[in-house]
């Protein structure tokens, strides 16, 4: 089984990685047009739709990232990768389908969906802490979205 403290840093380096290309093309988006209002668009309390499209922009991408390398064959993202870990079915130790490891990845990070949403993004920030954690009191090391998908993570080297 793999450590937690693995699992953190995996998550970690997926987080820069996703961070930066998703940080990008959000400010694009947001910053570009015309905007009224104070502040410059980007730094701004204004919700409109440049927000939303951004938003589900995001999304796609964050859960595309997670669905494809962990539902691929070696069940790793490339923060996985660099931590020697894996994503496995329980039950077979094969591997998982896309649509498994996008489920996983949403129960474990809700907000990869509502994180420009203002007050439902807060909570699902503190929803995903609390996930993240639980593989700490688990007897199998498994989080809640492990034990929802049907998935443990397992050391490869």
């Amino acid at each position: 089984m793999a450590e937690w403290w693995q699992r953190l840093v995996a998550i970690i380096i997926d987080s820069v990685i996703l961070g930066i290309v998703t940080g990008i093309i959000s400010a694009v988006i947001i910053a570009s047009g015309h905007y009224q209002g104070n502040g410059n668009g980007l730094f701004s309390t204004r919700l409109d739709a440049r927000h939303v499209i951004a938003g589900l922009i995001t999304f796609v991408i964050d859960l595309g990232y997670f669905a494809f390398l962990n539902g691929g064959e070696k069940g790793q993202t490339i923060g996985m990768m660099a931590l020697g870990i894996t994503v496995r079915d329980t039950n077979t130790g094969g591997p998982i389908d896309p649509q498994r490891a996008g489920l996983r990845i949403f129960i474990l990070y809700p907000g990869i969906l509502l994180r420009w949403i203002p007050v439902l993004g807060a909570i699902a920030g503190v929803y995903t802490i609390v996930a993240g954690l639980s593989p700490l009191w688990d007897k199998k090391r498994e989080g809640w979205h492990d034990k929802v998908a049907k998935t443990t993570v397992i050391k490869v080297r």
